[in-house]
């Protein structure tokens, strides 16, 4: 094995600039090196010039504002994974309440289901893999990307979730009046059906309150926590305590209704396996004093984002519950606070640049001011959308062009719907990788965990 050079080792440049001027000098002795030329004056430092006052927004959006650093304990992810596969492996998943006479739960062919998966995703048959898959393919797929990712996700919610909180902190202290609506938190996920964003975002929100209720901040959204005398010894000691509301609609053009079903109902399940520091379910199902059900709901609609009326789209962003209907006939929808697009937006602007844009720019019309925008895709020339077709040698034609997907994303957010969003946070490689010592996931051969390399945009509305 080679030996390190150290720094005194190193042998000089045969030719540096120094022995070149030597050897210029020896063959015209008149020449003096320009460096040691007492007449040669360096160029002058320009004036610096006054910046823009439009260039502000400019220099905003080319920094970070915010950090993106939260991650939720390892047995809390435990407890996660343990959500998929007591709902996703097996006929009837834990949560069910349908009777099991059977003796045995019949488990899915992992190995089988995943390599047909596969087939599909290299031959780029998304309608085979997705569209026109059956129930049995997408457990599977869920099964052996979404558990991964969603413990890849949860960090990334906790962050941005707890700063929607303390921007509402800050908004309670300037008015007392608040509608109690704007205290409940909306979350539409575009292309969530596969169940990733669910799962994160409950393990997420109990991260949240837990804390929250360890540190009593005073907040809209965490009054509607108690905590029992007991809870500070441990959490899973004395009466469960109350969550305030989250609700996620889940957007796909599949049909994940039975995987997301299987999941939100698992989240609630007290019968998934926990632990000490975290036990089942990873989100209780509480009611209210009125006796209506409160806490965590989940929607599905499978929808083609690209050719939805915009009537439809805008109902999208405004999640009605039936419930405050009826306790309440004057409530008023429930505004979306965060709209995620995880490992999506590159396959619709793929799909078609023209609707794909168009899309944002509809959705931009429906969000109010304050509600974020989290784009998370896979990282360098993965996500780089070709147009126009490779010219021949000596052919005529529009010559290929290649974008990547952030420059479409903020060309049309940015410069397009111009002085309609911020930049918060951009990063064009991330990694999260995965406690492997600690963490336990055995749902079939070819189903295991993986760490996660990806880029994420986060904007506001103004």
């Amino acid at each position: 094995m080679p030996q390190a050079r150290t720094a005194n080792s190193r042998k000089p440049p045969k030719d540096s600039s120094q022995n070149r001027d030597v050897k210029r000098d020896k063959r015209n002795p008149g020449a003096v090196p320009r460096r040691k030329d007492k007449d040669y004056e360096r160029p002058q430092r320009q004036p610096a010039q006054k910046t823009p006052a439009h260039s502000d927004e400019t220099n905003r959006n080319n920094r970070n504002q915010i950090e993106i650093a939260e991650t939720i304990p390892v047995s809390l992810q435990q407890l996660l994974l343990n959500v998929f596969g007591a709902a996703l492996l097996t006929s009837s998943p834990t949560g069910s309440s349908a009777p099991t006479s059977a003796p045995t739960e019949t488990e899915l062919d992992i190995k089988s289901l995943i390599q047909t998966i596969k087939s599909h995703l290299y031959n780029r048959d998304f309608d085979s893999a997705f569209t026109d898959a059956d129930e049995g393919l997408l457990r599977a797929y869920a099964l052996r990307w979404s558990a991964a990712r969603a413990l890849g996700y949860a960090g990334l919610f906790k962050s941005l979730m707890k700063g929607i909180m303390d921007d509402r902190a800050m908004g309670k202290n300037q008015n007392q009046n608040q509608n109690q609506n704007q205290s409940k938190s909306h979350v539409v996920c575009i292309g969530g059906g596969a169940g990733a964003e669910i799962v994160a975002l409950a393990a997420a929100w109990r991260d949240l309150m837990n804390e929250s209720a360890q540190h009593q901040k005073p907040t809209d959204l965490l009054d509607a926590v108690t905590q029992a005398p007991g809870a500070s010894k441990g959490e899973g000691e004395g009466e469960p305590r109350r969550y305030p509301d989250l609700s996620i609609t889940a957007v796909d053009i599949a049909d994940w209704s039975t995987v997301v079903n299987r999941l939100s109902s698992t989240i609630l399940s007290p019968r998934v396996p926990g632990s000490k520091a975290h036990r089942a379910p990873l989100l209780p199902d509480t009611t209210r004093a009125d006796g209506n059900p409160a806490g965590f709901s989940v929607d599905f609609q499978r929808l083609d984002v690209l050719s939805l009326p915009d009537e439809k789209l805008g109902e999208l962003f405004f999640h009605f519950n039936a419930a405050d209907a009826d306790n309440n006939p004057n409530s008023l929808p429930t505004s979306t606070v965060m709209v995620t697009l995880m490992f999506t937006l590159n396959e619709l602007f793929s799909t078609s640049m023209a609707k794909a844009t168009s899309f944002l720019l509809r959705t931009t019309d429906h969000l109010r001011p304050g509600t974020l925008l989290l784009v998370v895709d896979s990282p360098g020339s993965y996500s780089t959308l070709k147009l126009g077709k490779t010219q021949q040698e000596g052919g005529s034609g529009v010559q290929e062009r290649q974008y990547p997907m952030k420059f479409l994303l903020d060309h049309t957010l940015l410069s397009v719907a111009t002085g309609k969003w911020e930049r918060l946070f951009s990063q064009d490689s991330r990694w999260w990788r995965r406690d492997a010592a600690k963490l336990w996931y055995d749902v079939g051969e070819g189903a295991g965990l993986e760490d996660m390399r990806f880029q994420i945009h986060v904007y506001r509305r103004l």
